[in-house]
C-alpha cells in the first residue's frame, strides 16, 4: 500500500489529515494502538512544521499566502508502517532536538519537547533529510503481528 494525503499548512487542516488517515489504516485492518500512535506522531510534526516553518497563514519566500502543504506519504511493507512527511518550512531536524529533562520538577520545564520525545520513544525507526527545499521526515512503526484464536 502506498497512499499520499496532501493538506494546506494550516492548523484547521491537521485534524482533517488525521481523519483521512485514520481512514485509510482502518480500511486497511491497522491495529488501534498502531492507528494512536499515527494520530499522535501526525498532530505533533503537523503542528510543529505550521507553527515553526512559516506557514498558518505566512508566505513562504516564492509561494503565496495559502500555497503551503504538508504531505504525508503511507507505506506498509511487512510488519513496518512507514509515514513520510515532507513540509516546504524552514529547515528543521526534529531528531537533533535535545531530549526533555524528565527528571526536573514540571514547574521548571520549558514548555514544548514532550511530542518529539514520544514520537522518538514509539518509532522503530525514524530519519530525517532536507531535499530541494523541503523537510523530509520518515517515521517507521512496527506492526503487531495478528493474534489468531486457536
Amino acid at each position: 500500500m502506498l497512499i499520499r494525503l496532501i493538506v494546506p499548512g494550516e492548523h484547521a487542516r491537521v485534524e482533517d489529515l488525521n481523519t483521512s488517515l485514520e481512514a485509510v489504516l482502518k480500511r486497511h485492518g491497522i491495529d488501534a494502538g498502531v492507528r494512536g500512535d499515527v494520530r499522535l506522531i501526525v498532530e505533533e510534526l503537523a503542528s510543529n512544521a505550521i507553527a515553526y516553518g512559516g506557514a498558518d497563514g505566512g508566505s513562504i519566500e516564492g509561494k503565496g499566502v495559502g500555497q503551503y502543504e504538508l504531505s504525508v506519504n503511507i507505506a506498509i511493507a511487512g510488519d513496518l508502517l512507514t509515514l513520510e512527511f515532507r513540509d516546504e518550512g524552514a529547515p528543521f531536524d526534529p531528531l537533533s532536538t535535545a531530549p526533555p529533562d524528565l527528571e526536573a520538577d514540571i514547574m521548571d520545564r520549558p514548555i514544548g519537547g514532550l511530542g518529539l520525545y514520544l514520537i522518538r520513544q514509539i518509532a522503530e525507526e525514524t530519519h530525517y533529510r532536507r531535499v530541494d527545499d523541503a523537510n523530509l521526515l520518515r517515521v517507521s512503526l512496527r506492526i503487531p503481528a495478528t493474534e489468531t484464536s486457536s
